[in-house]
C-alpha cells in the first residue's frame, strides 16, 4: 500500500470516528422526516382532518381572531398554511426565534401551531410544537437540539467530512485488479458469513451501490448549511450568471383598520389556485409589507410554486413569480429541498432516499466494529486462548 493509500486509509478512519455519532443522529432522523407528511396524517389525523362540508370557508380574518384568543396576547401568528382540499384543517403558526440561544428550548422563544376548522373557524387543537415529537426529530437533524449558534455548525462541518468519506471509502472499496472473484467480492454480500465478514460487506458493499443517494442526500443538505455552498452552486448551474435579487413589491400602508382587504386577497389566492396542494400566507408587522402567499402547485414538491403579492391595504394583486420565470441556477436551488428528501420522483424516490438515509446512519455503526474488530478482535481471541491453555 502506497503512502497517499495509508494516508488515505488513515483519515478515512479517523475522520469517521471523529463524526461517527452525527452523521448517525442526522441520518437516522432523515428517515424519519423523509416520510414526515403520512406519519403526520397517521399520528395526528384528529387535528389534521376536519368532516367535508359544502359550506364556504369562514373568512381567514375570523379564524385570526380566534387563534389570536387562543394563544394570548404574548405570542404573535406569523404564518397560516392551508390545503384548499375539503377535508383539511387550516394551520396557523407561532413562531419566534432567539439565534442565540443555546439548547432546543432556548433558540425557540414560542413555538406553536393552532389548527383550525375553516368551516366554523373554530380551533381544533392548540400544539406546543416545541415539545411535539416530529419537531424535536428536526431539530435533532438540524441542529442537535443545541441551537443553531452551536448545533447547526457541528452537523454543516460533520456533513462536509462526510462527503470527504464517501470518496475516501470509494478510493478504498475500488479493487486494485479487476476480475470475477474481486468483482464477486466487491458487489456481493456474503450473507451466511461470521459477523466480521458480514459487517464488513455491509459497510463496502451497501456503501458503493447507495453511494449516489448518499451524495445528494449530503451535498443537498450542504446547499441548506454553507451560503459558499449554494452560491458555488447557482454560480456553476447558472453559468456564471449574477445572481438574482427579486425584490417584494412596496404596499400602500392602510389608513383605516379593517380584515377585509386580507379577505380578499384569500379568497383571489383560492380562486386562481384551486387545484393547489398547499398555500401558505406570512402576517408581517411592517406596514407597506403586502400580503405574500406561497402557492406549492404539485403535491410533496416544494419545486413547482407560485409567489404571490397583494395590496394590504385594498387587496389588490400586486405582483407575482414562479418557476418558470427561474433561470437554471434557481430551478436547481429550488429543487434542493425535494432532491434531499426525494419527493422529486414521488413515492419512489422518497423510498430511496429513506434507504439511503438507513445505509448512511449503518455506515458509522459498521465502520466502527471493523475498527474494533481489526484493533481488539485478534487481542480479544488470543487472550482467550491463553485463558483455555491454563486450564
Amino acid at each position: 500500500m502506497g503512502m497517499l493509500s495509508r494516508l488515505n486509509a488513515w483519515l478515512h478512519l479517523w475522520l469517521g470516528l471523529l463524526t461517527g455519532l452525527v452523521v448517525f443522529v442526522v441520518s437516522i432522523t432523515g428517515c424519519l422526516y423523509v416520510f414526515i407528511d403520512e406519519l403526520k396524517a397517521l399520528v395526528y389525523h384528529e387535528r389534521l382532518y376536519v368532516q367535508p362540508q359544502q359550506a364556504a370557508f369562514k373568512p381567514v380574518s375570523e379564524m385570526l381572531g380566534n387563534v389570536q384568543e387562543a394563544l394570548g396576547p404574548d405570542y404573535a401568528v406569523s404564518r397560516c398554511d392551508f390545503q384548499p382540499t375539503r377535508d383539511r384543517s387550516w394551520v396557523f403558526r407561532a413562531l419566534d426565534i432567539n439565534p442565540d440561544g443555546i439548547g432546543h428550548w432556548d433558540y425557540f422563544r414560542y413555538n406553536f401551531r393552532v389548527y383550525v376548522n375553516p368551516y366554523t373557524a373554530a380551533v381544533v387543537h392548540v400544539e406546543n410544537t416545541n415539545r411535539e415529537f416530529f419537531q424535536i426529530v428536526l431539530a435533532l437533524h438540524t441542529h442537535l437540539l443545541l441551537g443553531h449558534k452551536i448545533g447547526q455548525p457541528i452537523v454543516a462541518y460533520s456533513t462536509l467530512i462526510f462527503v470527504l468519506l464517501l470518496i475516501s471509502g470509494l478510493i478504498l472499496w475500488w479493487p486494485k485488479k479487476w476480475n470475477r472473484k474481486t468483482m464477486r467480492r466487491s458487489l456481493t454480500v456474503k450473507w451466511g458469513a461470521g459477523f466480521k465478514r458480514l459487517n464488513y460487506d455491509l459497510h463496502n458493499v451497501w456503501g458503493f451501490y447507495l453511494l449516489i443517494p448518499a451524495l445528494i442526500l449530503a451535498l443537498t443538505g450542504l446547499v441548506f448549511s454553507f451560503q459558499w455552498v449554494a452560491d458555488s452552486f447557482y454560480s456553476v448551474l447558472s453559468g456564471g450568471q449574477p445572481k438574482v435579487v427579486r425584490e417584494v413589491p412596496l404596499s400602500q400602508a392602510q389608513q383605516v383598520p379593517s380584515a377585509v382587504p386580507m379577505d380578499q386577497a384569500f379568497v383571489h389566492v383560492l380562486t386562481v389556485h384551486p387545484d393547489a396542494d398547499m398555500i401558505s400566507m406570512r402576517f408581517r408587522d411592517k406596514d407597506t409589507a403586502p400580503f405574500d402567499f406561497q402557492v406549492r402547485k404539485v403535491k410533496s414538491r416544494t419545486y413547482h410554486f407560485e409567489w404571490a403579492y397583494y395590496d394590504r391595504s385594498s387587496g389588490d394583486f400586486l405582483s407575482s413569480y414562479s418557476t418558470a420565470d427561474l433561470n437554471s441556477g434557481e430551478k436547481i436551488r429550488a429543487m434542493n429541498f425535494d432532491l434531499h428528501v426525494g419527493s422529486f420522483m414521488g413515492t419512489w424516490g422518497k423510498i430511496l432516499m429513506f434507504i439511503a438515509s438507513l445505509v448512511c446512519a449503518s455506515l458509522p455503526v459498521t465502520g466502527f466494529f471493523i475498527w474494533y474488530n481489526r484493533k481488539w478482535g485478534k487481542r480479544t481471541k488470543r487472550s482467550k486462548l491463553s485463558r483455555i491453555r491454563t486450564l
